[in-house]
């Protein structure tokens, strides 16, 4: 299957969403008081951005995964919140079981979903919890409502997500034993990790440029320069990886599954290689509070771990039965 670039169409809708993102949702708003409220976070989800791929009957836009990624990708570069891949999987889930009341408060803004990272019998896990919890599992995702749950701080690398344990409550909003949704999520966390790796590339690259040893920019020398190529490659690579994976998930295609899981991976993989080097190359000043390098290698672990870890996508891909 050849690879199908956006449309005019599809970059206009990506462009408002990274205008909008760029205005509302700087890297800066970690080091302020002032980040963004509900407020913001209903404005930007009545741009659609909830129901991009959700059909139109119910309140979505009608379009494919690959508008979708599009619009992860954007989130992706500014560390959007996790919950956005929640919000739009958990709208797929409400719709389809029937529940019109919660999808409706999904597309919205007025409720959003927080994703659980894997659960025991009685316990789950969840990274930036909402109204709603999304369990992702191997054949289905469920949606249930973290109302009259008590929620269990726990400590997380990435201190701008909150992550949280609480009991699995007993009630479904939703169900849904679909693998389509289930490689939606993979493909929505690769989407954002692609996002994450280009402003880590634009980064590293202006930091290069600028920063001035021996009175010549430290981007000419070799050390340098040279991971900064591969970053740029890995992005482009990775980018392109997601955008097949997406073509061939919206088009049905019978080997979706395999290439979800290796734009998954590939990006979480590259995503953690650049976001080290980016730290290494901003010297002491990386670790600091004042550089966001630390921030994107701290979200980059946090989304390599979502929808299955590595070592779980590793042995699923050698596991594939593919037909060439």
């Amino acid at each position: 299957m050849s690879l199908q670039l956006p449309t005019e169409e599809q970059l206009a809708i990506s462009h408002g969403i990274a205008a909008f993102l760029a205005a509302n949702f700087p890297l800066a708003r970690f080091r302020s008081l002032h980040t963004p409220d509900k407020e913001t976070w209903q404005e930007f989800a009545r741009m659609g951005v909830i129901g991009i791929s959700l059909p139109q009957h119910d309140g979505g836009m009608g379009l494919s995964w690959v508008d979708e990624v599009l619009a992860c990708r954007e989130a992706g570069r500014y560390l959007v919140s996790p919950a956005l891949v929640g919000s739009i999987l958990a709208a797929h889930v409400a719709a389809r079981a029937g529940r019109g009341e919660v999808c409706a408060a999904l597309l919205a803004g007025e409720s959003s979903a927080g994703i659980s990272m894997g659960y025991a019998p009685s316990e789950i896990r969840v990274i930036d919890n909402g109204d709603l919890f999304l369990l992702v599992e191997a054949q289905r995702v469920r949606l249930v409502e973290s109302a009259a749950t008590q929620l269990r701080a726990l400590a997380c690398i990435d201190e701008t997500v909150r992550f949280s344990a609480t009991h699995l409550p007993a009630v479904d909003l939703g169900c849904v034993a679909d693998k389509e949704l289930v490689f939606a999520a993979q493909l929505l966390a690769a989407a954002l990790l692609c996002g994450l790796l280009e402003t880590t590339r634009d980064m590293v690259a202006d930091y290069a440029r600028t920063r001035v040893q021996f009175g010549r920019p430290i981007g000419a020398f070799q050390a340098i320069k040279h991971r900064c190529a591969d970053i740029a490659l890995a992005s482009e690579l990775c980018w392109s990886q997601t955008l097949n994976a997406a073509d061939a998930l919206a088009s049905g295609a019978g080997d979706a599954e395999f290439h979800v899981l290796a734009a998954k991976l590939l990006a979480g993989e590259e995503a953690l290689k650049a976001t080290r080097f980016n730290i290494q190359a901003h010297g002491g000043m990386g670790f600091t509070d004042e550089v966001d390098a630390h921030r994107l290698m701290k979200r980059a672990h946090v989304l390599h771990q979502l929808f299955g870890d590595p070592r779980a996508v590793r042995a699923k891909l050698v596991d594939l039965e593919l037909e060439f």
